[in-house]
């Protein structure tokens, strides 16, 4: 059970609020009253300096002065001023002057007149200040509605918006645990929106073995003003399990919380999409794991049938093929004398045939051993390796002069035994294919192009054109006749197989009569150490 402890219920109620004592000036007249009612004062004194001037326009100064005055005061200060004006023109400036009764009946009826006219101004005034007042109440009227009508789209829209994302607010006060919420958290309750909960209550509908979850971070909130956001399910009024993102934040006031807010979501969809989308994603790697091993058992069995077709190459090709060339050399050398030259001939194509046949098949079986077996990658110096091939070629034809160039240091990661293939292959082409060129040049070093490494094999022989490159590592292809440069069209297949097994590249660069140049990218050590 949730425990609030050190709570007080009475701490925030709203202390009363003392009676307003009326203050002495609001009985007194406004100032704006008062000038206007002794404005014909002012006025009196400003025709008596100027009489000399307008005699006799008795009214001269006094008309505009009540019309001034009923506008500025109001009605009140307006038949002041009329009353006020009437008695200071009759004393003062309408003959005789400084007594009451006068002689002639058209001064009574002047004086009568400026009576009626400063009422009319009066009534004019108070009706003109009447319909602005009414213009302006109405305009706020309308501005007040328009007001309301717009707070109650944007309500309404609100709401919608609440309905569509399941979320909806809520709030408590820490001192008397009363609480309110939206409609959209009452219905996400199953509860009828008019029921407003108190902190307890709304703890007691999540479910039992999340409720000390939500207990706790309200604790925190309200005691250590710590906000929380977590995801729990709870049990709706109806029975209905449902999951909730709630989110609280205490509200801080002199340094206390005095209230705690938040939100609440409906996520049950969003939690069984979820739910859904990682049981699919486990049918999924579980089909993907039995589709990897139903091709690794296919690719095992491939590798089988390439094992024993080797196996088969090797013993039961060889075999006969060794006896058709050694009895076709036997009969050739033991009865040579007496066969015709055409039979000869026969023999000679048979046992050259035979000879160009096993190639084919040692070359087969590089290239099958090329694709197969596991790698081992340890550091191999490139360097070392070329300048043996060269060593061994110049051996093999001590009457050829070649120029050698090879940049020491060059080193890979990689399997020892595929990347002397791969060096013997390039290397041996590069001298094959300058055996026609007065000065032979071969150079092997290290360059940078593209942001990589590449190790470049270049000679100065006879080249290819460029049209034909795409043969260029395809098994058995060549680009030059048999007759002219002798080869079976293996070596560079092999190499290419190589270098990708290794993870690397390979291109060539290339022109007739002008040499070719051949660039690998294979992983250094450094850079496979770290991986």
């Amino acid at each position: 059970m949730l425990k609030f402890s050190g709570w007080r219920y009475d701490c925030f109620r709203p202390p009363k609020q003392p009676a307003r004592a009326m203050h002495p000036a609001s009985f007194r007249p406004s100032l704006r009253s008062v000038i206007a009612a002794l404005l014909p004062v002012a006025a009196c004194y400003a025709q008596w300096l100027c009489w000399p001037v307008i005699r006799p326009l008795i009214w001269f100064f006094f008309y505009p002065v009540v019309f001034f005055s009923s506008w500025l005061g109001g009605p009140g200060a307006g038949l002041t001023a009329t009353v006020l004006a009437t008695g200071l023109a009759w004393w003062f400036f309408m003959n005789p002057v400084h007594v009451l009764a006068k002689p002639s009946p058209v001064l009574y009826l002047n004086a009568g007149l400026f009576l009626v006219m400063g009422g009319l101004f009066t009534l004019f005034h108070e009706r003109l200040r009447r319909a602005t007042r009414r213009a302006a109440e109405a305009e706020a009227a309308a501005a007040r509605r328009a007001a309301d009508a717009e707070l109650r789209e944007q309500g309404e829209l609100l709401d919608r918006m609440s309905r569509l994302a399941k979320v909806g607010g809520w709030a408590f006060d820490v001192a008397t645990l009363k609480g309110s919420w939206s409609d959209e958290v009452a219905r996400i309750h199953d509860l009828d929106p008019s029921i407003q909960p108190d902190a307890r209550s709304a703890i007691g509908f999540y479910l039992e073995e999340d409720r000390p979850v939500i207990a706790e971070a309200v604790r925190k909130a309200i005691e250590e003003a710590c906000p929380y956001d977590l995801e729990l399910r709870l049990v709706s009024a109806r029975g209905v399990t449902k999951w909730v993102h709630t989110i609280g934040r205490p509200i801080l006031q002199d340094g206390r919380v005095v209230r705690v807010q938040g939100a609440l979501q409906d996520i049950t969809d969003r939690m069984r999409i979820e739910r859904d989308l990682r049981d699919s994603e486990l049918r999924h790697r579980a089909t993907l794991e039995q589709r990897v091993a139903e091709r690794t058992t296919e690719l095992q069995a491939a590798n089988g049938d390439l094992e024993s077709f080797a196996y088969a190459v090797s013993h039961d090709l060889r075999a006969p093929l060794r006896a058709m060339g050694g009895f076709s050399q036997a009969l050739l050398d033991d009865y040579g004398a007496v066969l015709a030259p055409e039979g000869r001939e026969y023999l000679d194509h048979i046992i050259t045939s035979s000879h160009r046949m096993g190639g084919l098949i040692d070359g087969i079986l590089h290239l099958s051993r090329a694709t197969r077996g596991e790698l081992a990658r340890v550091p191999v110096d490139l360097s070392a390796l070329a300048e043996a091939v060269l060593a061994d070629l110049a051996g093999s034809e001590p009457e050829r002069h070649v120029r050698t160039q090879v940049q020491p240091g060059i080193r890979a990661q990689g399997d020892p035994r595929l990347l002397e293939a791969v060096v013997g292959n390039l290397v041996g082409n590069a001298w094959k294919y300058t055996s026609r060129t007065a000065d032979a040049s071969i150079q092997m070093d290290a360059v940078q192009e593209d942001g990589k490494r590449w190790v470049r094999i270049r000679d100065n022989g006879c080249g290819f054109d460029m049209a034909f490159a795409d043969k260029l590592f395809k098994p058995f292809q060549r680009l030059h006749r048999q007759d002219e440069f002798p080869g079976l069209g293996i070596g560079l297949a092999t190499v290419h197989r190589i270098v990708r097994r290794h993870g690397g590249e390979i291109k060539a660069v290339s022109a007739p009569g002008r040499g070719a140049c051949f660039y690998l990218s294979l992983p250094m050590p450094e850079t496979a150490e770290a991986s």
